[in-house]
C-alpha cells in the first residue's frame, strides 16, 4: 500500500499544478490521490483523507445513483459527467463568501498503475477531459498517447495496455469550479428573459398604439366638426364650414351675416367674458400653438349646446401681429351631460355613504332618525324634514283607517313645528298607494298648482308648505312611514336630490329594522336578566343576586369604611306549615311574607332577597346594628299585620319569623362570608331561645383586649321575645 500510494504520487501528482480538483479513487471508494486545489476548496488536508474511503467523508456518494455510475467507471466503462445542473456539489465545498461551490465533474476509469502511464499522458488526459488547452506557463506537452486525443477515449479494450488481459482501473475524478460561469449564465439569461419580457411588452404596447390611433383616426374621420375661420381684425367669422347647419341650426351664410353680432347673438351670456378672455391670449400666441376653450352656442330652436373650441394662428399681418385663426368646434354636449350624471351620481353616492354611515352609528331607533332628518335637511337645505310613523293594517298595503304621527323633525327656526301632529288619511288617496307599492317619490314644486285633495292642500297651508318631497319608507309589504321634505316657497327639486332621498329610504327602512330589532334584543335580554336574578315564585331576588350584590357592597363598604348590616330571616315552623295546608298554600304563604319584607324595606340601596326554602334576606347597605334592628323590628311588625293562620305554630296561630341581625365595618382582606356567618349564627340563637323575636351579633371586645388581635364576631344573646311588638291579635 505504501509502495503503491508512493508510486500514485509520483504519477498524479502533475495535478497539483492544474486549477481543478482532482481525486483518485480506488474500486473500493479509498482515496488513492487528493490534489492540493481540493485542499484549499474543502480544508480536508492529503494526510487525513489518503487511504480512507470517500463515502466516510461524503456520505452521499454511498446511494444508489452515484455507486451505480461509479461502478461502471471501476469496470473501465466510458466516462461519465456529473453535470452542475443536476450535481451542483459533488464534492461539497465552499467559496470565499461561504456559498457552496457549483461544480462541473468529470469522472473517468485509469488504468491500474500496474499497466503504467505516463505523467505527460495524465496532465493531457485531464486537460483534455476538461476540454482546454494545454497551459504554455506549466511547460507540459500536448497529450501524445491515442486514447487521451480529442478523438478517442480510454476502454477496457484497449490495445495500450499489452499482456493484461482484464486490467483494473481507477475512478479519477477532475472537477472543475463552474461558479462564477454559473452565476454569469444565470444573470445572462435573465436579462435575456428581461429583454425579451421587454420586447414582447414594447410590441404589445405598439399594438395597442397602433389599435388606439387606428380607433381615433376613425372617430376623426367621422366626427361631425365645426371649421372656420374668424378674423381678430375684423371681429368676424369670414368662413363656416357647412355642419353648421346640422350643429346650429343655421346656414354658413347666415353666420357670416351675423358679423361682429355673432357673440352677443349665439354665446350662452354668462359665458361671454370667457370668451374675451380667450381671443386676448392671441397676441401672444405662438404658430402652431393650440388654444382649447369651451363655452355654449345657442341653437335655432332655442336650446343652448356645449362646444369645445380649438383655435391656433391662421394669418398673421406684415408686422406679425396675428390677424386670423383657424379653429375647430366639437359639440360636447352629450359629454357635458355625462359628466354632469357622473358628478351628480358620485355626489349622491358620497352623501348616501355619510347619510348612512352616520345613521348605522347608532342602534337606537330614535337616534336613527334624528340623524336622518338632521342630515337630510342639511343637504337639501330645506324648511323641514320629518319622519312620519303609521299605525294601520299590517300585511299588505291599505288605506283604511289610516293615521300616522310625525314622529321626529327638524325643522327651521321661522318655520312653525309639526312634531306630535297626527295626519289622518294624509297622502292615502288613490295615486299615493299606487306610488308606495312601487317605492316612488312625486316630487311637488308647488302646492298651489298641484292636482292634490282639497284637504291635503288645507293641511300643509296650516304650516305654511309650498313644496315637499314623500318617500314611503317600507319593509317587506308593510309601509312603516313617510319621509317627507318640506319647502314654504316653491321649489323645483332637482333629480339628485330625488333620486338621493329613493336609495337613503331603502337604507333607512334597514337601519330602522335593524334598531327595532336590537331594542326587541335589548327588552329580551332585560327580560333574561330579570329571569336570571329573581326568584320566581317570590319575584324577590335570588340567591344568585343576593351573593352578587353582597360581594360588591363588601368592596365597596371596605373601600369607604362604613358599616354594613344583613339580617337572614326564617319563617317559624314552614315545614309544619307546609304539612298542614299543602304545598300551594305554602307558596301563597312565602309568596306574602316576600311582599311583606320588601314592603319594610324602602330606601333604594338596600336588597330583599330569598334566600333558601323559607329563608329570606335583606343586605342594608351603609347601615350601623341600630338601624338594621329598627328595619328588623318594621318586618315583624309587616308580617304580623298579614295574620296568616298558622295552626301547628309552636309561638303562635299566626305565620311568625325569626330574624339574625349581624353588623361590621367590611376589612378589605377579608370575605363577606363572615358576615353571612354572623347573621347564620344569630338566627340559629333566635330559633334555639324559642323563635319570634331578633337575635343580634356583635364583636366580642373582651377577647380582642386579651390577644391584642382583631375582635372575632360571637353572638350575644339579646334574645328575649319581642315586647315591643303588638302582638299578632293587636297588629
Amino acid at each position: 500500500m505504501i509502495e503503491e500510494s508512493k508510486t500514485i504520487e509520483q504519477k498524479f501528482g502533475v495535478l497539483d499544478s492544474v486549477p481543478v480538483g482532482a481525486c483518485l479513487l480506488r474500486d473500493d471508494f479509498v482515496v488513492l490521490f487528493w490534489n492540493i486545489c481540493l485542499e484549499e476548496w474543502t480544508k480536508i488536508p492529503r494526510s487525513q483523507i489518503l487511504g480512507t474511503k470517500i463515502t466516510t467523508h461524503f456520505p452521499h456518494l454511498s446511494q444508489l445513483k452515484y455507486a451505480t455510475r461509479f461502478k461502471q467507471i471501476f469496470a473501465g466503462g466510458p466516462p461519465t459527467i456529473f453535470s452542475s445542473q443536476i450535481h451542483k456539489h459533488l464534492i461539497p465545498a465552499t467559496c470565499q463568501d461561504g456559498q457552496h461551490r457549483i461544480q462541473q465533474t468529470n469522472v473517468t476509469a485509469v488504468p491500474a498503475l500496474e499497466a503504467g502511464v505516463a505523467e505527460q499522458e495524465i496532465r493531457g488526459w485531464v486537460l483534455q477531459t476538461l476540454e482546454l488547452e494545454p497551459d504554455s506557463a506549466v511547460g507540459v506537452p500536448e497529450p501524445t498517447s491515442a486514447f487521451l486525443s480529442r478523438e478517442s477515449r480510454p476502454s477496457v479494450s484497449s490495445s495500450i495496455w499489452p499482456g493484461v488481459n482484464s486490467p483494473s482501473f481507477y475512478a479519477l475524478l477532475v472537477i472543475q469550479d463552474v461558479t462564477d460561469l454559473t452565476h454569469r449564465i444565470q444573470a445572462y439569461r435573465t436579462l435575456r428573459d428581461q429583454a425579451l419580457e421587454e420586447v414582447k411588452v414594447r410590441q404589445r404596447v405598439e399594438e395597442e398604439l397602433r389599435s388606439s390611433q387606428h380607433f381615433i383616426q376613425q372617430i376623426a374621420d367621422a366626427a361631425p366638426y365645426l371649421l372656420y375661420i374668424y378674423d381678430l381684425t375684423e371681429q368676424r367669422n369670414v368662413y363656416v364650414n357647412g355642419q353648421a347647419s346640422k350643429l346650429l341650426g343655421y346656414t354658413p351664410q347666415e353666420i357670416l351675416q351675423m358679423k361682429m353680432a355673432l357673440f352677443s347673438s349665439l354665446v350662452y351670456p354668462n359665458d361671454l367674458e370667457r370668451v374675451r378672455s380667450h381671443l386676448q391670449k392671441f397676441p401672444l400666441a405662438e404658430d402652431g400653438s393650440i388654444l382649447e376653450v369651451e363655452y355654449r352656442l345657442k341653437h335655432r330652436s332655442g336650446q343652448w349646446r356645449w362646444f369645445r373650441f380649438r383655435d391656433q394662428v391662421f394669418a398673421r399681418t406684415p408686422s406679425g401681429v396675428p390677424k386670423q385663426i383657424f379653429g375647430t368646434a366639437q359639440d360636447i354636449t352629450d359629454y357635458k351631460r355625462a359628466q354632469e350624471a357622473l358628478w351628480q351620481q358620485n355626489e349622491r353616492e358620497l352623501l348616501m355613504a355619510t347619510i348612512t354611515q352616520h345613521i348605522r352609528q347608532s342602534l337606537d331607533l330614535g337616534e336613527v332618525l334624528s340623524t336622518t332628518v338632521t342630515e337630510v335637511r342639511q343637504f337639501l337645505q330645506a324648511d323641514r324634514v320629518m319622519i312620519v310613523r303609521f299605525n294601520f293594517c299590517k300585511g299588505c298595503l291599505c288605506a283604511a283607517h289610516a293615521t300616522g304621527a310625525v314622529t321626529v323633525e327638524s325643522v327651521a327656526p321661522n318655520c312653525r313645528p309639526m312634531l306630535g301632529e297626527t295626519l289622518e288619511n294624509f297622502c292615502f288617496d288613490e295615486f299615493y298607494l299606487e306610488a308606495y307599492q312601487h317605492r316612488a317619490i312625486r316630487p311637488i314644486a308647488d302646492v298651489w298648482a298641484a292636482d292634490l285633495p282639497q284637504y291635503q292642500i288645507d293641511l300643509l297651508a296650516q304650516f305654511e308648505v309650498r313644496a315637499y318631497l314623500v318617500v314611503p319608507l317600507v319593509q317587506g309589504d308593510q309601509l312603516w312611514g313617510l319621509l317627507m321634505a318640506h319647502q314654504c316657497s316653491p321649489r323645483q327639486w332637482m333629480q339628485l336630490e330625488v333620486q338621493l332621498l329613493s336609495s337613503l329610504a331603502t337604507q333607512l327602512a334597514i337601519a330602522i329594522k335593524q334598531a327595532e330589532l336590537y331594542q326587541q334584543l335589548q327588552a329580551a335580554n332585560l327580560k333574561l336578566e330579570r329571569l336570571a336574578t329573581l326568584d320566581e315564585l317570590t319575584q324577590l331576588a335570588n340567591r344568585r343576586r343576593f351573593d352578587q350584590y353582597l360581594e360588591m357592597e363588601w368592596r365597596r363598604q371596605a373601600r369607604e369604611q362604613t358599616p354594613l348590616s344583613l339580617i337572614l330571616c326564617d319563617i317559624d315552623s314552614f315545614k309544619s306549615y307546609n304539612d298542614t295546608y299543602g304545598h300551594p298554600g305554602g307558596d301563597e304563604c312565602l309568596r306574602q311574607v316576600a311582599g311583606a319584607i320588601g314592603n319594610a324595606v324602602d330606601r333604594p340601596g338596600d336588597l330583599v332577597a330569598r334566600y333558601g326554602g323559607e329563608e329570606f334576606a335583606v343586605i342594608l347597605p351603609n347601615t350601623s346594628m341600630q338601624g338594621a334592628v329598627l328595619v328588623a323590628e318594621h318586618i315583624q311588625i309587616k308580617i304580623a299585620a298579614l295574620q296568616l293562620p298558622h295552626a301547628v305554630s309552636q309561638v303562635s296561630e299566626y305565620v311568625t319569623v325569626s330574624l339574625g341581625v349581624a353588623s361590621i365595618v367590611p376589612a378589605s382582606e377579608s370575605g363577606f362570608e363572615i358576615l353571612i356567618a354572623a347573621a347564620d349564627q344569630a338566627l340559629y340563637q333566635a330559633k334555639r331561645l324559642g323563635r319570634d323575636r331578633i337575635q343580634l351579633y356583635q364583636p366580642d371586645p373582651a377577647i380582642a383586649n386579651a390577644s391584642g388581635t382583631a375582635a372575632p364576631v360571637r353572638p350575644v344573646d339579646f334574645s328575649l321575645p319581642n315586647t315591643n311588638l303588638p302582638s299578632p291579635t293587636s297588629a
